[in-house]
Formats: structure tokens, C-alpha cells, sequence
């Protein structure tokens, strides 16, 4: 039996890129399957064909830099309303919508517009490794991850946008106005949140 012939390696590609949830290199998936490119290749190539003929909820999508496996635009809403129920609560998702809508952005703006409650919001998603902190004078600067940008099938900062844009994001009373000098302007939302 031929290396391209192994039955089993259509299916561990396929549970590799289940688990990891993450698009995944041709070359990534021949080192964790102890194959060669040409082979991977095919199998992927066999199974993107298998996904589209069985009408599936799944895809199995190939980009210039990798292959992921994602679930099809119809179903996309039941998995966010999971994901979003089990992982992270809607006030979480809220102070994360401020810190990407601005990042980077010091932990003291985010503070102002989310109150004391966001820094077990902050505390969260640290912990769950969608933003680091790093010493910045007497607050801290908060940037995303690449975890951030993986979990959330986002490219860049300008996608971020588009994605969390939707989001509602209620301002306390005491975030409503914002000292400028001897001025106070008003808060429109995230985009005013100083960083």
C-alpha cells in the first residue's frame, strides 16, 4: 500500500484539524501525521471534495496559506450563540468588543468605559489567552492575541471592525463624560475610549 493510500490519514488530517480549530499548514500537518506534503495534499484535496458532496454543515476550506475546517455561513449564528453561552458571558464580550475596536488600548481606557466590573472581564480574558498586558507607566497596555485573531476568523486589525461592530456596548453614567482640558465632551462609543 502506497504512502497516498494509508486509510487512516484522511482521517487523522481531518481530526487534526478538527481539534485544533485553527487554519494549519500543509507542512504542520505532514510533521503531526509523519507524511509528506504530496500526500497530505491529495488527502485534503480528497476530503474538501467529500464535505462538498455530502452537503455537510462543515467545510473544508483551502487558503494560500493553510487548510481549515469551519462551519458554512447558514449555521455560523448556532455556533457563535454556543460558543458565546458556554465560553464567554455577554459583559465579557462587551469589554472584549472595546479592547478590539481599539487595540492597543491602556487597561485605564477600558476601565473608563466598562467600569471596575472589567477587570475581572480583563482578569478572564487573559486567562483565556485572547489578550496579553504588558507595564505601561502606571496602567497597562492591552493587545490582542493571536489566539484572538485565530478563535474569531479574523485577519487583521481592520476586520476587527467589521466583526464587533454590531456589538452594543452599554456605557455607565460615570464613562459618559470625558474631561478634555477644561472641556468635557461626551462618549460616542469605543472609537472615543483614549489609548
Amino acid at each position: 500500500m502506497s504512502e497516498n493510500a494509508r486509510p487512516d490519514l484522511k482521517k487523522q488530517l481531518e481530526a487534526a484539524l478538527f481539534a485544533s480549530g485553527r487554519k494549519m499548514s500543509v507542512e504542520e500537518l505532514a510533521r503531526l501525521c509523519r507524511t509528506t506534503n504530496s500526500s497530505v495534499q491529495e488527502q485534503l484535496q480528497q476530503l474538501k471534495v467529500e464535505y462538498e458532496a455530502k452537503d455537510s454543515s462543515l467545510l473544508l476550506i483551502d487558503e494560500a496559506d493553510g487548510w481549515k475546517l469551519s462551519v458554512r455561513e447558514q449555521y455560523s449564528s448556532v455556533v457563535q450563540k454556543i460558543v458565546a453561552d458556554t465560553e464567554l458571558t455577554k459583559t465579557v464580550i462587551e469589554t472584549l468588543a472595546v479592547i478590539a475596536w481599539k487595540a492597543p488600548i491602556l487597561q485605564s481606557g477600558v476601565i473608563k468605559v466598562r467600569t471596575n466590573k472589567a477587570y475581572d472581564h480583563i482578569a478572564a480574558l487573559e486567562k483565556a489567552g485572547f489578550i496579553v498586558r504588558e507595564k505601561k507607566g502606571r496602567s497597562k497596555l492591552i493587545k490582542l492575541t493571536e489566539r484572538f485573531f485565530r478563535y474569531f476568523d479574523i485577519r487583521d486589525q481592520q476586520e476587527v471592525r467589521e466583526k464587533f461592530g454590531g456589538v452594543s456596548v452599554q456605557l455607565p453614567l460615570q464613562a459618559a463624560v470625558q474631561p478634555q482640558g477644561d472641556a468635557a465632551k461626551p462618549v460616542q462609543g469605543a472609537d472615543d475610549v483614549p489609548s
